[in-house]
């Protein structure tokens, strides 16, 4: 039997007809090879989780090249002659870590791990492929295929920017504290072999050269396309069969024998169009050395085979060798915004083009920049039966059995001008808003145009060229204010985009088309024909590599308490030796589940269900429903604190929410079950046909609104003043936010001997426990809850988890055998619920100073289908902030609506809270011309209040006052760009919550500790400040503890970690428990002359001393609640003409107490930020109005920040010389508290709007920006208009 063999980490692997074209990559490394340190998330190409590295030849001359692959995106059928590196292959404990996990891992740049192999693997491609040639620039360019929810970027970047040949001084002198600090325990073991971090010998000067010692070692002989004669591969899979192709003519062989056929190059497609239905051939054509070749003749011809990467290089080369070509220069630019490299290392010119051919509304980059430069493209339909023609006549033309051999660039003379623009929702890696392309050929010596070729995408799925305009300008000077304005004046006429929600609306794309018109113009201008004053708005905004400072007071007396060390699982996060829930090896007969999920409709009726489709599927086994559940149909258990109503795991009855779960399939893969869940059929009793009420407005105007809104609390005002010169009120928005965690809801359920085993991505060890205890009627102590760490979860994971472990449990309790569930993203972000949508309307009153005499403010809160994690009351409180609430009439409302059941997200009531005083605070300092600065201090409370002077501190270490005149005087210079500064100030109310316990045993063998406590590790650094806490409590080195998973046996009844205040929780009961030991050991070693901590811990062993003690934390406890303050100033650019934006600066200051752990107090303050950045800017959530169906529910169409989308100039500063006199060992909590400082970017977005309205001539009136401050909301915020756009 044909099959196709490779290798992994150097080790032998095959793939026959067992494996069909749907086993990815990432299924066989991950469940065949076992190595279960390469992840998955999104498998669409979209997280870069699944980030591998491959050595392969290649054609046309089978050079052996190192490259980076998604691996979900790559059917393993493709992967023949192929030497795949995972990250266990690159370094691990067991032989020695490589200097990139090291060195990312002493930068602090882990936290919850789960995206990290993928990072390394991305850095490994990038280093070897670069070498010595790598600048800083480019490894910040070379991670658009990488998210990461955590860390907010700066320590990845940094750690990996030390490879750079241009190493700023900064960098160099942090990493060589950084190798001296790796002596701190960090491997957990000891260490048979010298790794790097250790390794004291080695040249400062020579470190990036230290790759060698443990590069990957192959055997340069083998390669199967080498060695092989390159005959075609036939691999029968069954129902599909698999040709690996060399030739042309083995393609098209296979083409005339087969009329149902697909072609497979990259298959990066699969990140755009999910294919789930292969048909019976499928032709491997990655190898044919026919579409791989380039040659130039007179046009530069490029095989239709050749990977973008490769086309991006020949771009530049060529761009830098022949001047007839010089333009691909601007091609390689656009490109560079196109995917990320992963992505572009495999997928092909001609399978870019035919998924634009399959489908027309894809924005292809690639199609739009070929149409702009008159490039031709060659389809063949046989070896020797080819024929040219233009792009436009491709899509018209009927390409069955037939192929795309190459594309054909024509040579430009230098009387051609050429621009290119694509407008994006965040920096990297996301498609086109719109994307242009246009082409000017003047006259020889003249200055009227010969052809002008004005190329759009994103405007319609038939709409390319503007051709009315372009008959227009041929004949005319562009570059004059009369035919600017004739030109966009046709171009409005004839550009009619169509909604195509989730899109952005038609008319911002309309608009930004034209605008994009005006900024080429602006863009290939004379100089002398244009104001200056204008030019800059011809390019995009030019992004300095990013840079950061974190300045903070650590005490050495008391280390290793309040020491700056990186997280003490950092390298095994580096290496993927870390474990998480669905890294569990591959158990006997186990079987994986998914949800059935209703697609329809709120207010429907269930009927029935016809499993009949799915049960056709190969391995599919079982199907349940909720009669199934021998216990409580419900995931919220109303024993727990917190719950307050059942939740169904499965509905029942009427389906509360489009999407709403109302069965389990079981199958004996992930992806069977997968795709034979949507292969159930649901039948209903009655289907609605009433228009679901998905936000708070639809609800406020509805006849339910009586049933649907519940007042959770009102203040009252004390006193009220009597001075109100002005009378201000409005409305503030704030949408939702999807978690977006890496690691997808996971729960593995195992039968034990006296019940089950639930191996969950939770962080509420209770909850579980006490859910699937009442959903199987089973007793509690029957169920034993495990979690060694969770990959992120910001508090998605505290309720939302349970449902998907009751299910596993479910299928458990009726199979016997162990259950995998892993929640598909897509799933994922349709039934789990996210940040509650807020609203707020608001009614102030204020004197000439802006002092408030009367405030009045009503708050809904969106609960979504439940009323549990009510969040309005606390809301309230976040809403006082800093100020003096004595007068201030606050009400809040929580509101039902036919969405999930929302959840806690990080930072949540105080996000929204903050965020609506200090909308409102803005608005008074518009509306009575003062200072906004002044306007806060004269409204914040007095007593006990630090801000005041951490303002002024922030103010002077920020340069604040000089750079507010710097902006000013950029936007006198500057029509099209503006820029904004601004400052905003933050209390945060913290309380306890509990109980959390710790449980601390002592080895007498040798002295060393474990730890177990009820906290769980999800990147927050619990784990690292418990053991800091426990080495300085006890007095003996950090290397002898060690942090166990977490368990409902040694934890049971434990609160769930959240609130910011889990860490600091736990360390006081690690704290405690460690003292009640030391009480113990304390008669031993008055006995005992100065001991060593291993002859104490031996003797009292010896004596009968119990050496385990544990503490739980509870409201009992003498820890007081606390004020954490905090200080952001922020400058941003914006780009008026597409708004797009740019953060330049941030001086973020907080109150962190004495910090238990610098480095991980650093590391949350960056992260929360970050993510908050997120959500007042690219991540939009986005329902169908009228089935409720959410829009936005992958990759492709929600965009967290990327590593591009952070400041570029990131300084954060600990508030100096204060210790915390309520919180634990005088420490403050970090997880949250920055996210709310992050709708001061909000402030400065429409700040720099405000400066570009005012310049068009629009009166200084306060106008809202809405939230999320997207690129559409900016830019039509500006409000432009046709007659703005001119030259002189």
């Amino acid at each position: 039997m044909a099959k196709i063999v490779f290798k992994i980490n150097g080790k032998p692997y095959e793939a026959d007809g067992k494996f069909s074209p749907d086993v990815s990559l990432n299924d066989y490394i991950r469940t065949v090879a076992e190595l279960r340190g390469t992840k998955a998330m999104c498998h669409e190409g979209g997280c870069g989780a699944c980030i591998v590295a491959v050595r392969a030849s290649v054609p046309p001359t089978n050079e052996v090249k190192l490259f980076s692959v998604n691996s979900c995106l790559v059917s393993v059928l493709s992967c023949h002659g192929w030497e795949v590196t995972t990250v266990e292959g690159i370094g691990s404990k067991m032989t020695s870590y490589h200097d990139i996990q090291s060195r990312l891992a002493n930068f602090n740049g882990t936290q919850c791990g789960y995206c990290t192999p993928g990072w390394v693997m991305n850095m490994y491609s990038v280093y070897e492929a670069k070498r010595k040639s790598l600048t800083m620039k480019d490894v910040e360019n070379s991670f658009a295929s990488n998210i990461c929810r955590c860390t907010g970027y700066r320590p990845i970047a940094d750690a990996f920017k030390t490879f750079a040949n241009n190493l700023d001084k900064d960098l160099m002198n942090k990493l060589i504290d950084l190798e001296d600090l790796a002596d701190v325990k960090c491997c957990r073991k000891k260490c048979c072999r010298n790794c790097f971090h250790k390794n004291k010998n080695e040249d400062r000067k020579e470190l990036n050269d230290s790759f060698k010692a443990c590069e990957l070692k192959t055997d340069e002989d083998w390669c199967v396309i080498e060695n092989s004669d390159n005959k075609m591969i036939v691999v029968d899979c069954g129902i599909t069969k698999w040709y690996k192709t060399y030739t042309l003519d083995d393609v098209f062989k296979v083409i005339c024998k087969n009329s149902e056929y697909k072609l497979i190059a990259g298959n990066t497609g699969q990140g755009i169009y999910h294919v789930t239905d292969y048909p019976s051939t499928l032709i491997d054509i990655f190898n044919v050395v026919e579409l791989r070749t380039h040659t130039i003749d007179v046009n530069l011809i490029i095989g239709a085979g050749m990977p973008l990467a490769d086309m991006m290089e020949l771009f530049l080369v060529t761009s830098q060798t022949n001047e007839d070509f010089g333009y691909l220069k601007v091609l390689y630019d656009h490109m560079d915004l196109v995917a990320h490299m992963p992505v572009r290392n495999i997928g092909t010119i001609g399978g870019n083009l035919f998924l634009k051919y399959l489908n027309n509304e894809f924005q292809s980059d690639l199609f739009l920049l070929f149409e702009t430069v008159g490039a031709m493209i060659t389809i063949a339909e046989g070896v020797s039966a080819m024929k040219v023609m233009s792009f436009t006549d491709f899509l018209k033309t009927d390409m069955k059995r037939k192929l795309i051999v190459n594309v054909m660039l024509p040579p430009l003379s230098s009387n051609i001008k050429l621009k290119t623009y694509k407008i994006m929702p965040r920096s990297q890696n996301a498609h086109a808003i719109v994307n242009a392309g246009f082409l000017f050929k003047f006259k020889a010596n003249s200055k009227l145009l010969e052809q002008a070729n004005v190329v759009y995408g994103s405007i319609s799925p038939k709409f390319n060229h503007a051709t009315k305009t372009e008959a227009i300008l041929a004949g005319k000077d562009p570059f004059t204010n009369e035919i600017l304005q004739i030109a966009i004046k046709s171009l409005s006429a004839e550009i009619n985009p169509e909604e195509a929600p989730p899109e952005p609306s038609a008319a911002f794309r309309k608009m930004l088309a034209i605008a994009l018109y005006y900024k080429a113009i602006l863009s290939l201008c004379p100089d002398d024909r244009v104001d200056p004053k204008l030019k800059s708005g011809g390019e995009a905004i030019k992004r300095h590599t990013s840079r950061g400072t974190q300045i903070f007071d650590t005490d050495k007396s008391i280390w290793p308490l309040n020491q700056p060390i990186p997280k003490l699982e950092g390298l095994v996060q580096c290496s993927g030796e870390a474990i998480f829930a669905n890294d569990l090896p591959t158990q006997p007969n186990e079987v994986f589940a998914a949800f059935v999920t209703a697609d329809v409709t709120p207010g429907s009726v269930i009927g029935d269900f016809d499993t009949t489709e799915a049960f056709k599927l190969e391995g599919v086994i079982a199907f349940y429903t909720a009669k199934d559940i021998p216990g409580l149909n419900s995931f919220a258990a109303t024993s727990c604190i917190l719950i307050d109503v059942n939740e169904e795991i499965l509905c029942s009855n009427q389906i509360k929410f489009y999407g709403d779960p109302v069965g389990i399939i079981v199958a004996d893969r992930e992806k069977t079950a997968n795709k034979a869940a949507k292969l159930v059929k649901i039948t209903y009793k009655y289907i609605s046909n009433n228009k679901p009420l998905l936000k708070i407005e639809d609800v406020l105007i509805s006849p339910d609104k009586n049933k649907r809104v519940v007042n959770n609390r009102t203040v009252h005002p004390k006193e009220v003043g009597n001075d109100v010169k002005y009378v201000i009120n409005g409305e503030y928005k704030m949408e939702s936010q999807h978690h977006f965690y890496m690691e997808p809801q996971t729960c593995i359920v195992r039968p034990t001997e006296d019940g089950l085993e639930v191996i969950s991505s939770t962080q509420w060890l209770d909850l579980t426990n006490a859910a699937i205890a009442q959903c199987l009627n089973m007793p509690t102590n029957s169920i034993q809850v495990l979690v060694r760490r969770v990959g992120g979860a910001y508090g998605g994971k505290i309720t939302r988890s349970c449902q998907i472990a009751c299910a596993a449990a479910l299928v458990t309790h009726h199979l016997g055998k162990t259950c995998r569930f892993i929640l598909p993203l897509q799933t994922n972000m349709s039934i789990v619920g996210k940040r509650l949508p807020t609203t707020s309307s608001y009614e102030v009153g204020v004197n000439t100073e802006g002092v408030i005499q009367y405030l009045k403010n009503v708050i809904y809160q969106d609960n979504g289908c439940s009323s549990n994690e009510t969040i309005a009351p606390i809301t309230v409180t976040h809403f006082f902030n800093c100020y003096d609430p004595r007068r201030w009439y606050v009400e809040a409302n929580s509101v039902t609506t036919d969405t999930p059941s929302n959840t806690w997200c990080r930072a949540p009531s105080s996000t929204e809270g903050v965020a609506m005083i200090e909308n409102i605070m803005e608005k008074i300092a518009h509306i009575t011309g003062k200072d906004s600065l002044h306007v806060r201090s004269v409204n914040m409370t007095t007593e006990d209040n630090p801000l005041p002077d951490l303002i002024e501190h922030l103010k002077k270490d920020s340069d604040y006052d000089e750079r507010i005149k710097e902006v000013k005087e950029f936007n006198n210079k500057n029509r099209w760009r503006k820029r904004a500064l601004k400052l905003m100030p933050m209390n945060y109310e913290l309380f306890y919550i509990g109980p959390y316990n710790s449980l601390v045993s002592i080895y007498h063998a040798d002295g060393s500790v474990a730890i177990t406590h009820g906290g769980i590790e999800m990147g927050q650094g619990i784990n690292t400040k418990v053991a800091q806490v426990c080495a300085y409590t006890l007095g003996i080195p950090l290397e002898k503890i060690s942090v166990k998973p977490s368990s409902s046996f040694t934890s049971p009844n434990a609160m769930a970690t959240g609130a910011s205040v889990g860490s600091e929780c736990v360390s006081f009961a690690t704290m405690k428990a460690c003292e009640i030991i030391l009480e113990r050991l304390a008669p031993v070693r008055e006995k005992m002359d100065n001991p060593s901590w291993d002859d104490l811990v031996q003797n009292a062993y010896t004596l009968g001393v119990d050496l385990q003690a544990c503490y739980m934390y509870s409201s009992k406890d003498d820890v007081k609640s606390y004020d954490v303050y905090g200080v952001c100033a922020l400058e941003v650019e914006v780009d008026i003409l597409t708004g797009n934006h740019d953060i330049r600066r941030v001086d973020l200051l907080e109150d962190t107490g004495r910090s238990l752990s610098p480095k991980i107090d650093v590391a949350q303050i960056e992260g929360a930020f970050v993510m908050g950045l997120g959500y007042w800017t690219s991540e939009k959530v986005i329902y169908d109005p009228e089935s409720g169906k959410l829009l936005t529910d992958r990759t492709w169409t929600y965009k967290p920040p990327g590593i591009k989308d952070i400041p570029a100039d990131f300084r954060v500063y600990f508030r100096r010389n204060y210790n915390n006199p309520f919180g634990v060992l005088k420490s403050k909590a970090s997880g949250e508290p920055a996210l709310c400082l992050a709708s001061v970017l909000t402030h400065a977005l429409r700040e720099a709007v405000r400066a570009a309205r005012l310049e068009a001539g629009y009166d200084d009136q306060w106008f809202d920006l809405l939230n999320p401050c997207t690129v559409e909301n900016i830019f039509m915020a500006v409000d432009h208009k046709l007659e703005h756009f001119i030259l002189k």
